[in-house]
C-alpha cells in the first residue's frame, strides 16, 4: 500500500532540538559539540568516516564530521513518522552546526551489528533475518512522493550518495526530474564535454523511482545478541538514502563487502529476489568507467 509523505514538516535547518522526543523526558538538553568532542576517545581522521561517542546514561549516540548532513536526520524522522510499526530506525532528538561538522543526536541501540553476529549463528536464523530485512526494504519502498517525482535526497536535493562525493567540478548529482535524466546524467560522468556515452542503453530509463536506504550491509543493522534468536533492533545510517531508481537499492547491496562472501551470495538474493540482478553488471560497468567502486 502506498504512503504518500509529506517532506516538509521534517524539513528543518541548523540547529534543530526536538523537546517532544524521549531524550528529554529526562533531559533538559543535548551536549554541546564541544562537550561531544571532549567525550570522544577515538575521532576519525578520515574527513569521509564520520566519528562517533556514546552516552549511555541518557542512552544517546552521537555522530559528526565535515560529511555528515542534517538531511540524514531529516530522513531518520521521516521514516520513523510514517513507517515507526515496520521500519525500525533511532529516534533523532536534534542536530546542530559547528565549524565544519555537523553533529547528529540520536538514539543509542543496545545491541549488536549483524556483521559481528553473523557467524555465529545457524542457518535458520540467517534466513529468518534476511526475511526480516527483506520486508523491512519492501516497507521502505512503500514511501512515495507526495507531488511531482525526482531523484535525489530525500529533502529534494542532490543526491547524497557517497559514489558521487568529490566530481568534477559541474558535475553536480541531481535532483533529476526522471529516471531518463538521472541516467543521461549518470552515464556522462568524467566524459568531456558533448561526448555521446557509450552504452548508454544500458541503463533502463523505464523502472520506478523508489525511496532507498542506499547503504544495506551488515554492518548497518543492529541486532539483538541472542544466537539462537536474533531479531532486528534498527536501521543504522541513512546518509545515502533518498529516491533513487528501483535497481539502486540491490546494486548497492550486491556492491559493498568482499567478492562472494556469504552475505551476498545467499543473503542479498533472498532480500532482492533475482529479478534486479539483470541490472547489476550494467550499473557497474558505469562505476567502473568512472572508478566508483
Amino acid at each position: 500500500m502506498a504512503i504518500v509523505v509529506d517532506q516538509r514538516p521534517f524539513l528543518h535547518t541548523n540547529p534543530a532540538v526536538f523537546k517532544d522526543t524521549s531524550f528529554f523526558l529526562a533531559n533538559s538538553r543535548l551536549p554541546t559539540p564541544r562537550e561531544v568532542r571532549a567525550a570522544t576517545t577515538l575521532r576519525s581522521e578520515n574527513p569521509c568516516i564520520a566519528s562517533t561517542v556514546a552516552f549511555p546514561q541518557q542512552n544517546l549516540f552521537v555522530k559528526y564530521g565535515p560529511r555528515v548532513k542534517s538531511s540524514e536526520g531529516q530522513c531518520m524522522r521521516l521514516v520513523k513518522y510514517y513507517l515507526a510499526s515496520s521500519v525500525p530506525v533511532p529516534e533523532v532528538y536534534g542536530w546542530d552546526k559547528d565549524g565544519d561538522d555537523v553533529f547528529l543526536y540520536m538514539q543509542l541501540i543496545s545491541g549488536v551489528p549483524l556483521d559481528e553476529l553473523w557467524s555465529h549463528i545457524g542457518p535458520e536464523q540467517k534466513a529468518l533475518l534476511c526475511e526480516d530485512i527483506r520486508r523491512i526494504v519492501e516497507n521502505l519502498g512503500h514511501l512515495k512522493h507526495d507531488h511531482s517525482e525526482i531523484v535525489g535526497s530525500v529533502t529534494r536535493e542532490t543526491m547524497t550518495d557517497h559514489l558521487f562525493q568529490d566530481l568534477s567540478d559541474g558535475q553536480t548529482p541531481g535532483p533529476f526530474k526522471t529516471v531518463k535524466q538521472f541516467h543521461d546524467w549518470f552515464s556522462t560522468i568524467d566524459l568531456p564535454p558533448g561526448m555521446a556515452p557509450e552504452y548508454r542503453h544500458w541503463l533502463p530509463d523505464h523502472v520506478s523511482i523508489r525511496f532507498t536506504h542506499g547503504d544495506i550491509h551488515r554492518g548497518n543493522i543492529m541486532v539483538s545478541p541472542d544466537v539462537n534468536a536474533p531479531r532486528i533492533l534498527a536501521f543504522l545510517d541513512w546518509g545515502q538514502s533518498g529516491w533513487y531508481p528501483e535497481y539502486w537499492e540491490y546494486c548497492k547491496a550486491r556492491l559493498i563487502g568482499e567478492y562472494r562472501n556469504e552475505w551476498k551470495l545467499f543473503a542479498v538474493p533472498h532480500i532482492f529476489g533475482e529479478a534486479l540482478n539483470q541490472w547489476y553488471w550494467q550499473w557497474h560497468f558505469f562505476l567502473e568507467r568512472i572508478g566508483r567502486f
